[in-house]
């Protein structure tokens, strides 16, 4: 039994590595999209029907050469992208340079994590280094969130910036045994290359919002450069349809990017820390207690994705852009592979349901997250 798992394994971590690749390959691409669209956007709200007078010229006041010679929106749109290709393959390049160097910097930054040390913290140190020794891995970076919310990430690309993250709540609430069960989820996630796609992710993410926010503070700057000199507010409307619909763009790309991310990612961290303390109802225990209070309010959304737990929001549309799967659809999942709910929450069961199950079985119907 054990060889099939070993292969899908291998197989789920390829499948990052190669998700990362392609969305990094993708990634100037889908900003000359974005580019594209907002031209055309703006060439539909400022060109008039053919043959009438036109007293504004985009093409001329953007010093962009027609390329297919109709002076509609869509030659405006084709133009800019024929026309600033470099640009935009230029800033997808130092954007992507950035990420890559300075991934943990900007992530620890949002979420306002400090590094700790073997003497700050010992126990959850120890904890740690003692799963890594079991694995022959080197002991990732360890930060602490100073919040009374109890979650967990793992970050980095690389063994120099690879990092776990718990908050102080977790280690306050948390006993030693479902703290190490967090630690085996976080450890597997950078054993797994999650961390890794996820961070490529939030570099896509960031990009765009940077995009549109910038396009909004273009349009407050004209709003009140056109107030001080009293011109006409034409303009400003036009400019802010544009930038309203380049933010919109931005967070479909955002919620379409999350299709990238398999909820399964989260099943298989929860079999790998099973896997690593052979505990399940550590984990079990753990689960129950983070989601009472799993939400770290200052942390940016695209960054939550990498929490242990990321409750759904209302924007989530009942679950179908949500980045983890439920508490109870992954406890059922541990109980399957042998775990059991704390007595003060376990049901009482039937003398059938009470028979002991040998660990690794699945209940009926289910699959194994293995498979």
């Amino acid at each position: 039994m054990s060889e099939p798992a070993r292969i899908g394994l291998t197989n789920y971590r390829w499948n990052n590595n190669l998700k990362s690749i392609l969305l990094l390959a993708a990634f100037p691409l889908l900003l000359a999209i974005l580019l594209g669209v907002i031209f055309f956007i703006y060439g539909l709200l400022t060109i008039g029907p053919p043959g009438s007078f036109r007293q504004f010229d985009p093409f001329q006041a953007f010093g962009l050469p027609s390329v297919l010679g109709t002076g509609s929106a869509s030659d405006l749109a084709l133009s800019a992208i024929y026309s600033w290709w470099p640009i935009v393959f230029g800033i997808a390049a130092i954007w992507i340079i950035i990420g890559y160097f300075f991934n943990d910097s900007i992530i620890h930054m949002a979420t306002g994590a400090q590094p700790v040390t073997r003497e700050d913290a010992p126990e959850l140190y120890n904890l740690l280094e003692n799963l890594c020794i079991s694995r022959g891995l080197k002991t990732p970076n360890l930060y602490i969130i100073d919040t009374p919310a109890m979650n967990a990430y793992a970050s980095g690309i690389d063994e120099k910036s690879y990092a776990i993250t718990v908050t102080s709540g977790l280690l306050q609430r948390l006993n030693r045994d479902e703290l190490e069960a967090v630690l085996g989820h976080e450890l597997t996630h950078i054993i797994d290359r999650d961390c890794r796609l996820l961070i490529v992710t939030i570099v896509f993410t960031g990009m765009i919002s940077f995009v549109a926010q910038l396009l909004w503070r273009s349009v407050q700057v004209t709003s009140y450069a056109r107030r001080r000199s009293r011109d006409g507010g034409g303009g400003i409307a036009v400019m802010m349809l544009i930038a309203a619909a380049a933010m919109a763009i931005g967070y479909l790309l955002a919620l379409l990017l999350r299709f990238a991310l398999s909820r399964r990612r989260e099943l298989l961290a929860d079999a790998g820390s099973v896997e690593l303390t052979k505990n399940p109802d550590a984990l079990i225990s753990a689960l129950l207690k983070i989601s009472d209070n799993p939400d770290v309010p200052h942390v940016p959304t695209e960054v939550r994705q990498m929490f242990f737990e990321n409750p759904p929001s209302f924007f989530d549309l009942g679950g179908l852009f949500a980045t983890h799967p439920t508490i109870e659809k992954r406890i059922e999942i541990l109980q399957g592979l042998g775990g059991h709910l704390p007595e003060s929450v376990a049901p009482a069961a039937s003398p059938a349901e009470a028979a002991p199950r040998a660990a690794g079985d699945m209940p009926s119907g289910m699959n194994s997250p293995w498979d």
